[in-house]
C-alpha cells in the first residue's frame, strides 16, 4: 500500500494547471488538467509510483467539476501515463510502461536555462494528395497525407505555427475526431502504440524566410512577416521517412535547441 508521503502534491498540480493556459480561453478544461499532469510527469516532478490525490480533492482545488476530472484522468490512462487500481486509487505509471517522447524541438528559458515543455492546439486538419503538397514532402512514400496545423507555445511566450504531415493510413481516424480532442495529442505515441513506428533520426533544415499566409493569420501577424522556418524530417530505424514537421516562428521568439536524434525506447 502506498504511504501518505507518496501522495502527489495538490499545490504542485494547481501551479501546473495555472501554467497551462496563457491563452486558454475556450480550451476544454479536461485537456488543461491532463496537460498539467503530463507536464509534471515529464519534468520528473511526479515520479512513477506516486499516488494521485482523490478525484474530489482535485475538483475542489481547481475550478472544475468532478466529471471534468474523471474525463481528464481517463485521457491520462489512455496515454499510459497513469494506472488505476480498484480500491487503492490512481498512480503515476511505471516508466517502463510510458512511451518516451522524441523531442524534435525544445524551448529554453533564456534567463534560467531550463527546458520548457510545449503545449499544442490544433487549428485545422485535412487530407491532401502528397504530390500537391509541395517540395517539403519530397521523399514521402505515400500517395496521400494528413496535414495538421497547430499553435505551439510554452508559458510566457508567443506561439509558433506548426504544420505536421502524417501518412493517411496512419492518421485517417483523426479526421473524424473533434479538433478539441486533438489538442496536446502525442503523434509519436500514436505511431508507436498503433504501428510500432518510432523516430530514430531527425534531419533538420532552418532558414530565415517570410512566414506563410496561414502562419500570419493564426499568429495575428501583419503579412509579410520575416521569421524563421524550421523543417524536421523524421525517419524510422529503417531510414524510411515517417513524419514531417514545419515550424514557423515570428521574430523575437524564445531560444530553442535543435535535437538531431534521440535513442530508441
Amino acid at each position: 500500500m502506498e504511504s501518505s508521503s507518496d501522495r502527489l502534491s495538490l499545490e504542485t498540480l494547481v501551479t501546473a494547471w495555472e501554467d497551462t493556459a496563457p491563452d486558454g480561453k475556450g480550451r476544454p478544461k479536461y485537456l488543461r488538467l491532463s496537460e498539467a499532469f503530463t507536464r509534471c510527469i515529464q519534468d520528473g516532478t511526479f515520479a512513477p509510483g506516486g499516488q494521485l490525490p482523490g478525484e474530489t480533492e482535485i475538483a475542489a482545488a481547481l475550478p472544475i467539476g468532478l466529471s471534468t476530472v474523471q474525463k481528464g484522468l481517463s485521457r491520462l490512462v489512455e496515454q499510459g501515463l497513469i494506472v488505476r487500481h480498484r480500491k487503492r486509487g490512481s498512480f503515476i505509471a511505471d516508466a517502463r510502461h510510458q512511451v518516451p517522447e522524441v523531442h524534435v524541438y525544445r524551448f529554453r528559458d533564456p534567463e534560467t536555462g531550463d527546458w520548457k515543455m510545449p503545449y499544442t492546439r490544433v487549428v485545422d486538419i485535412q487530407r491532401l494528395p502528397t504530390a500537391e503538397s509541395g517540395p517539403l514532402l519530397i521523399g514521402f512514400e505515400a500517395e496521400q497525407v494528413i496535414r495538421i496545423d497547430r499553435l505551439v507555445w510554452v508559458t510566457g511566450s508567443q506561439p509558433a505555427f506548426g504544420t505536421m504531415y502524417l501518412r493517411f493510413d496512419h492518421a485517417e481516424a483523426l479526421l473524424s475526431r473533434p479538433l478539441e480532442e486533438l489538442h496536446g495529442i502525442s503523434y509519436h505515441r500514436m505511431l508507436w502504440e498503433q504501428f510500432q513506428i518510432r523516430t530514430a533520426k531527425v534531419r533538420h533544415e532552418a532558414r530565415a524566410d517570410l512566414l506563410s499566409r496561414q502562419a500570419c493569420q493564426h499568429l495575428d501577424l501583419a503579412a509579410p512577416h520575416m521569421g524563421m522556418i524550421w523543417d524536421a524530417h523524421e525517419h524510422d530505424s529503417q531510414d524510411r521517412l515517417q513524419l514531417i514537421q514545419r515550424f514557423e516562428l515570428p521574430r523575437g521568439h524564445r531560444p530553442m535547441e535543435l535535437v538531431e536524434s534521440k535513442p530508441g525506447f
